[in-house]
């Protein structure tokens, strides 16, 4: 088998690579430019709202100079789980921003869109077939939860990227899919060992997490062999180590040497790791196991109601020697002006984070009792409503702002408040509600696939 080389530009569109790296990887050849797009990192509101982690103009610096290079270049240009969890919206948002890149290049690519959006129709089908499972110690879904969740996206495999690519296909912009799949696909299609293809494309998804010096995202290139695979950094100043390799091969996996994706599992705890060049980690032994059943898994979120969040410091001294009697006196004072407004308790929640005091450890800070001379306080208060998140954290924040506390020196004014307007409208808020297994009859049909011929390209321009 000819050698397989892919380039990973960075580890999330819209991060960043540096052009020295991006054009020297240009100059080795590269078989395929991709980059996942995706990440759950962030939360659930990107899924839920359908809006994007990283900025417009981020993406389209990095989606421009991956598709001008890919066109000239006659190198096919992917794109992953597109503007961060892989919905219809979020794929349109990618899609409008490659239309202004052509239109304002002259460029004219054959557009492949995958869609892995999923209907609540197929959804509550699969549900009553018996062809959906919790994964991992969750509830088992339920109808109700396929109807409250506002969007549902299913990690798809290389398949409809084959599809993609196999059709001709000059660019691909494509919903969610598993963060491999998108590196595999290549390799898989031209009968790579299913083992090496998985790896390698486990080892580069990320970018340059696996270079050294790390000074931020950049490009990183995989070329798949006969019997090994080797990862290199496009930057000439950079270069790949047997100890950062290694160590993304056990990255966000839930079992250290098992990958499970779509149709089997990627194991690599035989693995071979060599440092051939300077530069250049040379990987073997990968090995994988077909599943007995094609799944592909369910992300869903659904609304839970409207955050506003209020923060400000404290440096006094006495209140901060006595600052959890006052929480507790804040606590009820709110409840009792809160009440008053006709907002029943149930209607919101409270959450008092006082950074400095164990406000990222909680109850299992080990140093709980170090020397405190300031805190800092977040108010955040998530409502039914907006109108009762915005209501209850003005009372929050005049109670914390104002209530008396033994050996007060001062008549008004606990907080030190550095924004105006104090009161921040977050806005919706969303939660994970479906992260479930879907049973598929065949790897296409959590999918959907579009085609923009280069005729309709031309036509951006106008």
């Amino acid at each position: 088998m000819p050698p397989i080389r892919l380039m990973a530009t960075t580890g999330i569109l819209g991060y960043g690579f540096t052009e020295e790296a991006f054009n020297a990887g240009i100059a080795m050849k590269p078989d395929l430019i991709a980059c996942d797009a995706g990440s759950s990192d962030p939360g659930p509101h990107y899924l839920g709202s359908g809006t994007a982690f990283v900025s417009r103009a981020a993406v389209k610096r990095d989606l421009g100079l991956m598709v001008t290079a890919g066109v000239a270049k006659g190198i096919p240009v992917m794109i992953g789980s597109a503007g961060g969890s892989g919905s219809d919206a979020q794929v349109d948002w990618t899609l409008d921003i490659l239309r202004e890149i052509c239109a304002e290049n002259d460029l004219a690519p054959k557009v492949a869109v995958i869609r892995t959006e999923q209907s609540k129709d197929l959804l509550h089908r699969k549900l009553a077939a018996g062809k959906i499972q919790p994964l991992g110690p969750i509830g088992d879904l339920t109808d109700t939860d396929i109807d409250d969740a506002a969007r549902v996206v299913a990690m798809m495999g290389p398949e409809a990227y084959q599809q993609a690519l196999n059709d001709g296909a000059d660019v691909v912009i494509a919903g969610r899919g598993t963060d491999a799949a998108l590196f595999a696909a290549l390799p898989l299609m031209k009968g790579a060992d299913p083992g090496l293809a998985w790896h390698l494309a486990k080892i580069i998804e990320c970018g340059a997490q696996v270079v050294e010096p790390r000074e931020g995202q950049d490009c990183v290139i995989g070329t798949i062999y006969d019997d090994h695979f080797t990862v290199e950094p496009g930057h000439p100043a950079r270069r790949c180590t047997v100890t950062r390799v290694s160590a993304h091969t056990l990255y966000e996996n839930p079992e250290p040497y098992r990958l499970k994706e779509p149709d089997g599992t990627l194991v690599t705890d035989r693995c071979s790791f060599e440092q051939v060049e300077e530069r250049v980690v040379k990987v073997s032994g990968s090995r994988y196991e077909p599943a007995d059943k094609y799944t592909v898994k369910l992300e869903g979120a659904r609304p839970v109601g409207y955050r506003t969040v209020f923060i400000a410091g404290i440096r006094d001294p006495i209140l901060i020697e006595g600052i959890d009697d006052f929480v507790k006196s804040c606590r009820q004072r709110i409840a009792r002006d809160v009440g008053a407004l006709g907002i029943e308790p149930e209607d919101f929640t409270l959450s008092v984070h006082l950074y400095g005091k164990n406000a990222v450890m909680g109850e299992l800070e080990p140093e709980a009792d170090g020397p405190i001379h300031e805190l800092g306080l977040l108010l955040d208060v998530l409502g039914r409503t907006e109108d009762i998140s915005r209501a209850v954290l003005a009372k929050s924040r005049y109670a914390f702002l104002h209530t008396d506390f033994p050996g007060r020196m001062c008549i008004s004014g606990n907080l030190a408040i550095p924004f105006s307007p104090s009161d921040m409208h977050v806005g919706a808020v969303y939660e994970f509600n479906i992260w479930h297994v879907m049973e598929c009859e065949d790897p296409m049909e959590p999918v959907r696939m579009e085609w923009i011929e280069p005729e309709e390209v031309r036509s951006w321009r106008n």
